[in-house]
């Protein structure tokens, strides 16, 4: 059996690298954005589930505010 090239080893090596990313890139879930604006308190409501979600804690005193509120 002959020995690789050095030519042959990148073009491998490449192909194994495209092919993983391919790979990892088709299993990842999907990151879905919302333009929801947030209260005074940096939450709001999730209309699909109804729920109240924070993405910046900026304190109590609103309908829909962080859970240690509560």
């Amino acid at each position: 059996m002959r020995a690789m090239t050095t030519k042959q080893i990148l073009l491998a090596t490449a192909l194994a690298i495209a092919t993983a990313l391919g790979v990892g890139f088709s299993l990842a879930p999907a990151a879905h954005a919302h333009g929801g604006g947030l209260n005074r308190c940096g939450c709001h409501f999730n209309r699909r589930t109804g729920e109240c979600h924070c993405h910046r804690d900026r304190g109590c005193g609103c309908e829909c505010q962080p859970t240690h509120c509560d």
